[in-house]
């Protein structure tokens, strides 16, 4: 099985400089966190204790707790991480805003794809624990108002109506988007993740009417 790594790149989504000592603290989180998901992916997430993570990360039980308040909060992380990199795309973007979103959401789910044995164990374990899957849906909103924001903009070119209320737009694909991803993890990532992605993204954009209707 290939080792588990994602970067400890600290993401901003305004090209701020980063100093040497959160630069340092990034690449520490990421050990912490590439130790643990490569433990849990192996063993089990009940079979692995913080200080077999310690020892894999090379890190003190106290520098742990400075990075996460408990092992539970591992499994919030691949969507914070997702979420830092895609607010940093979103960033560099320069396409219209409907172009933009179907970009976010490839990306997340190209992202999926990448990482299978980690999206299925965090999705099993989160289902697993209420207090943890709500906390996800807590810091799932970042991914809400992200593209809230773009489809505000796009609202201000014209690109879409501007009676839709974007939050509520955004909850939308959010929803579909997770729906997919469960269901992807329940048949082992056996139907095609990406595909499903556009074409559910291509129903939010323009419905499922053949044509439209007046009204009246």
């Amino acid at each position: 099985m290939a080792e588990y790594i994602e970067s400890s790149i600290v993401h901003a989504v305004a090209a701020a400089p980063v100093s040497r000592r959160e630069r340092k603290k990034g690449r520490t989180r990421a050990d912490i966190y590439n130790a643990a998901m490569n433990l849990f992916v192996r063993r089990g997430f009940d079979s692995v204790t913080i200080e077999d993570i310690c020892d894999a990360a090379d890190v003190a039980r106290a520098t742990f707790f400075l990075h996460f308040p408990a092992k539970e909060a591992l499994l919030i992380e691949y969507g914070e991480r997702a979420n830092d990199e895609l607010a940093a795309a979103i960033a560099e973007y320069r396409g219209s805003a409907t172009a933009t979103i179907r970009m976010a959401l490839k990306m997340l789910a190209e992202r999926a794809v990448r990482h299978t044995d980690v999206v299925r164990l965090v999705m099993r374990e989160m289902l697993a624990r209420p207090r943890v899957l709500s906390e996800h849906d807590e810091k799932a909103a970042g991914l809400v108002d992200l593209l809230a924001g773009i489809i505000r903009r796009g609202q201000k070119s014209g690109e879409f109506r501007r009676r839709t209320e974007p939050t509520v737009a955004a909850l939308t694909a959010c929803s579909a988007f997770f729906a997919l991803i469960y269901t992807w993890v329940r048949h082992d990532g056996k139907i095609d993740i990406e595909g499903a992605v556009a074409e559910t993204l291509d129903i939010i954009l323009n419905g499922i009417s053949e044509k439209k209707f007046k009204r009246g």
